[in-house]
């Protein structure tokens, strides 16, 4: 019978209903409001980063969590001294060379004082590391241009607000493409960066130049979300609305405490020739209390006291459950973010540490390839080539043959896991050097 009624329909010229193969793609009265354009990964970053970028450093200039957020980032992925350097540099049979390492480790700290680092001088090396980590998290990208002079090396960080997000040209025939201040080849390669003199903001913007400067003098981090995405978005995306809103439930509630924690209430008059105490500007009648004060109302007025009863008994486990999403938003624990080690013990701390530094080391690995070795292998070849370093150029290859080495986490418990990394080094499951390496 259903065939015969298909076979009828389809000769009449009417399709079948065909269910959507994806339950997440229907389009219903529960979905209508579920807004899912597709654009691309610049399209959606263009007219959104500024507004972004904005809240973000709002946030941080305000709210607690943000700024736990951010110097746990620090702490977690630079330590106390950043980033550290082991030359790797070997002879003829594999053999370190040993005048080579420690030539090129002692002209890195050198370099890496605050007189010899930066174009202004203000800076060393690891504040260098930490102010563009912070940027990164915080605005989504940042630039670094590297100057080379007979000084050698210096580093001049640029704000991403200056790489001129408004400026774009389409590619064609003999000129390259520009996606906000990027220019780009025919491969998406990047070419040059296009670099306001002046932060868009300032007063005297409306003056501002624009600078091309090439590539191979600049490094762009960035997190990559999406492929051909030419500009980072701020890390606290996902979470910026809750930790907004949560900041101002937070406000409302310390508010209503305050209004709880002071005694307040009613004069009532029972007949209208009651009571006529001290009025205010608008000639209502109010009283003052002192601590420790009992006042006798006159004959035909009574008290009537008002009690507000907050914060509610739900708070702390409402402020606890949206910190958890902003946590798994940001990529931490909660214990992180909320400075709460209440009830936890070694099993669960150390679980949640273990996800919670692979997250750190990896960000301490893009952080390496995308910041410390161009920096690294430019103040190498400048070094080199001014005579800082007193190494042939034609060996270069050679002598670039660094190990960075970020910051390590020390246990929980120490002398468990001491224990357990004895045993693993007897029973053969683990070498020395891969538990020092650890």
């Amino acid at each position: 019978m259903k065939k015969l009624i298909r076979n009828v329909a389809r000769r009449f010229g009417f399709a079948p209903i065909q269910k959507r193969s994806y339950s997440g793609a229907a389009v219903s009265r529960l979905t209508n409001d579920w807004l899912a354009p597709a654009s691309t990964a610049d399209d959606e970053i263009r007219g959104n980063l500024p507004r972004l970028r904005a809240r973000c450093r709002e946030l941080e200039r305000n709210n607690d969590y943000v700024r736990r957020f951010l110097s746990g980032l620090e702490s977690n992925v630079l330590g106390h001294a950043g980033v550290g350097l082991q030359m790797k540099v070997t002879e003829n049979g594999n053999r370190p060379d040993v005048i080579a390492n420690d030539l090129i480790e002692k002209a890195w700290r050198e370099w890496g004082k605050k007189k010899n680092c930066t174009v202004t001088g203000q800076s060393t090396w690891f504040d260098v590391q930490r102010l563009m980590l912070r940027s990164v998290a915080r605005d989504g990208d940042c630039v670094l241009r590297m100057v080379r002079d007979s000084r050698g090396l210096r580093l001049q960080m640029i704000e991403g607000d200056r790489l001129d997000l408004n400026f774009n040209v389409q590619r064609k025939t003999g000129i390259n493409e520009v996606v906000m201040g990027v220019e780009m080849d025919k491969f998406g390669a990047p070419v040059a960066y296009h670099i306001l003199d002046k932060h868009p903001s300032a007063v005297s913007a409306v003056q501002a130049k624009r600078e091309r400067i090439p590539a191979d003098q600049i490094v762009h981090p960035f997190i990559t979300d999406r492929i051909a995405q030419t500009r980072g978005v701020p890390w606290l995306v996902s979470a910026m609305t809750r930790l907004q809103m949560l900041g101002g439930y937070e406000e409302a509630e310390l508010t209503a405490a305050r209004v709880s924690a002071s005694k307040m209430g009613f004069l009532v008059k029972d007949r209208a020739e009651g009571y006529v105490g001290e009025t205010d500007n608008d000639g209502s009648t109010f009283m003052e209390v002192e601590a420790g004060a009992i006042e006798e109302l006159p004959m035909g007025t009574r008290f009537e006291s008002w009690n507000p009863d907050h914060p509610t008994g739900n708070y702390s486990n409402f402020v606890k459950s949206c910190l958890r999403g902003i946590a798994a938003g940001l990529g931490v624990s909660y214990n992180m973010i909320a400075n709460d080690l209440e009830g936890v013990n070694y099993s669960s701390i150390r679980a949640g540490l273990l996800d919670e530094r692979e997250f750190y080391m990896a960000i301490q690995r893009w952080y390496i390839d995308s910041l410390i070795t161009p920096v690294f292998e430019a103040w190498l070849e400048t070094s080199i080539l001014n005579g800082t370093l007193n190494l042939p150029m034609e060996k270069f290859d050679k002598f670039n043959a660094p190990q960075f080495m970020p910051r390590r986490w020390a246990w929980v418990d120490p002398s468990k896991d001491i224990d357990a990394q004895v045993k693993a080094i007897d029973a053969r499951l683990k070498s020395k050097r891969a538990v020092i390496a650890d």
